[in-house]
């Protein structure tokens, strides 16, 4: 058996040269209100049999994010959004508004009132925005020293919930395809990773 220390920090890390802890996703499950008239339309992406969630301007998602016992204590996390488009043409800016709360888990702490953190991308037209290109859009959600729509890193702790709405506020002038449009795939959670369990199930961790 390899056996590795219990201590909060401690695991497995990549580079011999310049040793860091690696990057993994933190998978959400997402949630959208298919009844309510903010809700996005379920459409064929590519023309087939392939379905895929489009979003016209006001359209929401919720989210959930469950905290891994891997968590590099004190790190940053990203929040990461995969969208496409089927159109021809394509200009304007893509601007999706994100409001979050959170709370550390096994009765520490309540969620803390809102946050609102805005995601912006310049589509410009269609050579920098091709067609159906699978796009990634990233911004910082928490921080050692956070904005005032950020959290602080150091608060995020194993088996902690994220809570997560999603708007898409403003959508770029989309023509040509078959939607007029932004399909969003997935949302996802980008963290450094210990690579390695905790010692126990609940809190203290790593005793």
């Amino acid at each position: 058996n390899i056996v590795l220390p219990k201590t909060s920090g401690k695991g497995m890390m990549i580079d011999n040269v310049s040793p860091t802890f690696g990057w993994r996703d933190m998978i959400g499950i997402v949630v959208t209100d298919l009844t309510g008239g903010d809700a996005p339309n379920l459409i064929p992406f590519r023309g087939g049999a392939v379905r895929e969630y489009a979003y016209n301007t006001l359209d929401k998602a919720d989210m959930r994010f469950h905290i891994p016992h891997d968590l590099v204590p004190n790190s940053d996390i990203f929040l990461h959004v995969h969208w496409a488009h089927n159109g021809t043409a394509i200009s304007g800016n893509l601007v999706i508004t994100f409001a979050y709360t959170y709370a550390k888990g096994h009765q520490q702490e309540i969620f803390f009132a809102e946050k609102t953190i805005t995601i912006s991308h310049p589509t410009v037209n269609i050579a920098t925005t091709p067609r159906w290109r699978h796009n990634i859009t990233e911004i910082q959600l928490s921080a050692a020293s956070p904005t005032a729509n950020q959290m602080l890193s150091s608060l995020l702790e194993t088996d902690g919930l994220v809570l997560l709405n999603m708007t898409l506020t403003t959508k770029p002038t989309i023509t040509g395809g078959t939607s007029a449009d932004v399909f969003i795939s997935f949302i996802d959670l980008h963290y450094q990773s210990t690579n390695m369990p905790t010692k126990q199930k609940a809190p203290p961790f790593h005793v």
